[in-house]
């Protein structure tokens, strides 16, 4: 497994001095990464703390916005009000649980992580300043044994030059050699002196020991090593020069670093000042090895301020690499001399260009001490290096494994960072949780039919009741002309039927059409919802046509025509139930439990008995019919047919004359429920007499007013002088002719036969049928709709016949037009009627 003590160094190679500069370097940059990326994290569970609070507040103002009067706060009681309620509250709870989860982010989750964040970022950064000087102080070193190493290398060289010029005859070992033995013995000799520890014997034999001890004894201080050889007398932040070194980098600097002229207010001009930039660029670009940077450049600057070379032109001591700092050269460096100056040429020149003058003015025994003297300082140098290399290789490894602890501790940190936000984040997931059960409670509670009942109950003007608009001609009454709107009594007038034509037709073609279906088809007959257009366009149809004819209620469904039916009811002036027994009713089915007793049964037919003929017999033949459809059996099937159809039917039989608002009584469904499950007690046998017959209208009046308005009704072919002159002789018991213009299919509302060509037995029957109806139109409609309509119903029939046709004046007067007995239908049903 990887670890950091054996990743981070720097391996220059073979014959190169050890690097341990990019390593730590390198480190550090990751470790500095950590921390940004602590502040990363930081800046994040910030952000998602503000974005809670704001949600929560967002939230609270959502919950606090008031009820619009026009809106919810209009209505009481319904279901959505309550639920839209249940909204604000959790809007408030919801609220609450994102507050809770941004102050329990900031106390566990960002202020640990703050407070971890600044002192691992504050110790690697302490841990890092340490270490970079110990590199520093290192590089310095490792750079003065190089330095060491060359001068002592041209020291020997020119050494042994000399002892080659002056004895080139002879053959002697290299002076490297002779004076590397003069070392060794003179650092084992010179040890006592210079303030070291003894050593024993053996080790006097061995001077690298001595050397090693005594820079161990000592802390790894050097002593001054006596010669003449100036080696690294000045030393400027990280650089090491010597005298002779330092004198050509200050000529070079004063020739190569610009020069400015710089005016300081009334202090004037100063001439020849240079920039902090300009120098910290020259050290990067001419010592690129010591000087890696604008912190090395810095020291150097600082080192040659404090040692009295420049003087800075402004507040401070403080050395500062900006193109507008300036600094001037102080005395001591422009006066600055070297050992050697005397000397025609430099130490950096040329070993081969100084022979000459070396073997003139130097003998071969100083340049062997200055080589022996270089050597001892060299070694000392290397020895000094290798303390300060295993130092500081111990220093890295304690580093490096510090570095890597105190990485897996930020990143396990991080870690549990992250687990304190995913525990403390499910909070408000676990309240969503909780408000989301309870909001779908909330949805559950809405019934939207309940609220359309409520909201039909509280803000309802009224029941669909049609008022429609009669025709009242002068001395005729209504029921002559249209069927719709008029009161039952008067449309008994004009019918032969034991009830009026419409619902006796109706319900006769019901009950015989329903006796031949299922029970599921029976019930849809009156179950069934119908467009309103189809019902007008089938009551239009009856109520402007002069009769009510079986062959155009065929032409219609049957759920079509029980909805006119019901409409027709619903037209009457007075309801099927009179308005007097409604009081009386509400007070019998309020008192009265559940189940209908036989005493409340019996008091709701003695006040049945008391309504007139013509309503009793409708409600008869109605509810017969309805029992019959519903049968006899339990089924459920059953049950929802009668719940349904009272619910359509009871309202309109039980109508109140003046409705204000919209009953939510119960009684009239009830009332009408019991008119079909007890139709035998409540209705079956009542014995109610017609109090009169069909009678013609009035003869025509031989008033001026009158004349005109007969004469209008003529023209309109609601009134003809045929049909006029007919009931004239009816009354008069004397046989009539032949009518000039006998009525034609036109104005039956019927397609038009007249023109069809017919046997001489169809003359026959037409001829009969024009003169019979002439004389019918408005004598008797009892006779006209006996004979006259039942042949022009079946008449139109495909495969009529006039054999067929004049069948019908010889069948039985009880007859209905289909040609079924009426003893089997809706009208024979009304069982304790009496016609006389």
């Amino acid at each position: 497994m990887l670890k950091y003590e054996n990743s981070f160094w720097d391996n220059p190679g073979t014959g190169q001095l050890p690097r341990y500069e990019r390593g730590p370097q390198r480190l550090y940059e990751k470790l500095e990464q950590g921390s940004v990326e602590c502040e990363e994290l930081l800046a994040y569970f910030s952000e998602r703390i503000a974005v809670e609070e704001a949600y929560a507040a967002g939230l609270r103002k959502l919950a606090a916005r008031p009820l619009i009067s026009d809106g919810f706060g209009r209505d009481e009681g319904a279901t959505l009000k309550t639920a839209f309620r249940g909204l604000l509250a959790e809007s408030i709870n919801l609220a609450e649980a994102h507050s809770d989860l941004a102050l329990e982010l900031q106390s566990s989750v960002v202020q640990p992580l703050r407070s971890f964040s600044t002192e691992h970022r504050s110790r690697v950064r302490a841990s890092w300043r340490l270490i970079d000087d110990a590199v520093r102080r290192a590089a310095g070193e490792l750079a003065q044994v190089e330095r060491n190493r060359r001068v002592y290398t041209q020291k020997a060289a020119a050494a042994e030059e000399l002892r080659l010029m002056e004895s080139p005859g002879t053959l002697q070992p290299p002076a490297s050699a002779e004076f590397e033995v003069k070392a060794r013995a003179s650092l084992a000799v010179d040890v006592p002196s210079a303030g070291m520890s003894p050593v024993s014997a053996e080790d006097a034999a061995d001077g690298d020991v001595a050397l090693q001890r005594r820079l161990i004894a000592d802390g790894g201080a050097l002593s001054t090593v006596p010669g003449e050889l100036d080696v690294a007398s000045i030393v400027l932040g990280n650089v090491a020069l010597t005298r002779h070194e330092f004198h050509v980098m200050l000529q070079r600097m004063q020739t190569e670093v610009p020069q400015h002229d710089v005016r300081f207010g009334i202090l004037g001009t100063f001439r020849g000042l240079i920039s902090g930039e300009s120098l910290a660029g020259w050290w990067c670009t001419n010592y690129p090895t010591v000087v890696r940077g604008e912190p090395d450049a810095t020291a150097v600057g600082q080192s040659m301020l404090a040692q009295g070379f420049l003087r800075f032109m402004g507040r401070g001591s403080v050395f500062q690499s900006r193109p507008n700092a300036y600094y001037q050269w102080k005395r001591p460096a422009l006066d600055f001399q070297s050992d050697d100056d005397t000397a025609d040429a430099s130490d950096d020149e040329p070993l081969g260009n100084r022979q000459a003058l070396l073997g003139r003015a130097v003998s071969y025994e100083r340049a062997r001490r200055e080589a022996d003297e270089a050597s001892q300082i060299y070694r000392t140098s290397v020895l000094r290096a290798e303390v300060v290399r295993t130092g500081l290789e111990e220093q890295l490894t304690n580093y490096l494994d510090c570095m890597e602890v105190w990485e897996l501790n930020r990143l396990m940190h991080a870690k549990s960072t992250l687990a304190e936000y995913a525990r403390i984040a499910k909070r408000p997931v676990a309240a969503e949780l909780a408000i989301g059960d309870r909001l779908e409670v909330y949805e559950e509670s809405v019934k939207p039919p309940q609220d359309i009942q409520w909201g039909i109950e509280a803000y309802g003007t009224g029941r669909f009741t049609p008022h429609p608009i009669l025709f009242r001609p002068h001395a005729l009454s209504p029921a002559e002309f249209q069927i719709f709107g008029v009161p039952l009594d008067e449309q008994l007038l004009v019918s032969h039927k034991p009830i009026p034509l419409l619902p006796a037709k109706s319900l006769s073609l019901i009950a015989k059409r329903a006796r031949e279906m299922s029970p599921e088809d029976r019930y849809a007959i009156w179950t069934s919802r119908v467009l309103l257009r189809n019902i007008h366009e089938l009551r239009n149809s009856v109520n402007r046509g002069p009769r009510v004819t079986l062959s155009l209620l065929r032409e219609y469904d049957l759920p079509v025509v029980a909805n006119v039916l019901m409409l027709y009811l619903l037209e009457l002036p007075l309801p099927l139930c009179p308005e007097e027994l409604h009081g009386p009713l509400r007070a019998l089915y309020s008192a009265r439990c559940e189940k209908s007793s036989a005493e409340s049964l019996q008091a709701v037919r003695a006040l049945l008995e008391g309504i007139s003929y013509t309503h009793i017999a409708t409600m008869q033949a109605l509810f017969s019919t309805l029992r019959e459809i519903a049968g006899s059996d339990e089924s459920d099937a059953r049950s929802e047919f009668v719940r349904a159809v009272c619910k359509r039917l009871g309202p309109v039989v039980m109508r109140a004359k003046e409705i204000v608002g919209v009953s939510i009584s119960r009684i009239p469904e009830s009332f009408a429920a019991d008119l079909i499950e007890h139709y035998d007690v409540l209705l079956a046998g009542i014995d109610v007499k017609r109090p009169f017959k069909p009678v013609p209208p009035p003869a025509k009046s031989s008033h001026p007013y009158d004349s005109a308005l007969s004469a209008s009704l003529a023209d309109t072919h609601i009134l003809s002088e045929a049909a006029a002159a007919a009931a004239a002789a009816v009354e008069a018991n004397a046989p009539t002719s032949p009518v000039p213009a006998p009525r034609t299919s036109e104005s039956r509302g019927l397609p038009d036969t007249s023109a069809q060509p017919k046997t001489s037995d169809a003359d026959t029957v037409e001829e009969k049928r024009s003169s019979v109806g002439a004389a019918k139109a408005l004598a008797s409609f009892d006779d006209d709709e006996k004979l006259i309509d039942n042949i022009l119903d079946d008449t139109n029939e495909p495969g009529a016949t006039a054999e067929s046709n004049m069948d019908y004046f010889l069948k039985d007067e009880d007859e209905d037009s289909d040609g079924s007995d009426d003893s089997n239908s809706v009208d024979g049903s009304t069982a304790g009627i009496r016609v006389p």
